[in-house]
């Protein structure tokens, strides 16, 4: 004989995702701002230890990390930024714009949208591609 436990006909249970807000992703943004401000100035340190030329692996580490805590403060601080001004400037679509602008960067498709973003503005990314690979070149010959 099976015994049934009260409940059990509505495993297995579909929770709904939570439900994010603005408030909600600036809070977070925040706390990842000072986290990577932290490493990044711990890893600026560690990376001034080396010598401007050096290219070791443990100097080219160093500068690695350093280079990405400074991308991801910067990342988060932007964000914050743009964020309390939708806010105070659309508040009643604040939470909206906020799930989806996470959404779009957490999703990785940032590089695809860019490309699609550009275009709907007439704008030509392998032109600005190639002109970018000019100038490197353009650079290093001189």
């Amino acid at each position: 004989m099976t015994e049934h436990l009260e409940g059990q006909g509505m495993l297995p249970a579909e929770f709904p995702e939570p439900v994010l807000t603005c408030d909600l992703i600036i809070e977070r943004e925040l706390k990842d701002a000072f986290t990577q401000w932290e490493l990044w100035t711990h890893y600026s340190d560690e990376h001034r230890k080396f010598g401007l030329h050096d290219k070791s692996d443990a100097a080219m580490a160093a500068l690695y990390r350093y280079l990405m805590h400074l991308r991801a403060y910067i990342g988060s601080a932007v964000t914050v930024d743009l964020l309390r001004t939708i806010q105070g400037m659309a508040p009643g679509l604040a939470d909206d714009i906020a799930r989806q602008f996470d959404w779009t960067h957490e999703s990785g498709e940032s590089g695809e949208l860019l490309w699609d973003w550009a275009k709907e503005r007439g704008i030509d990314p392998e032109t600005i591609i190639d002109e970018a690979k000019a100038e490197i070149i353009k650079r290093e010959v001189t």
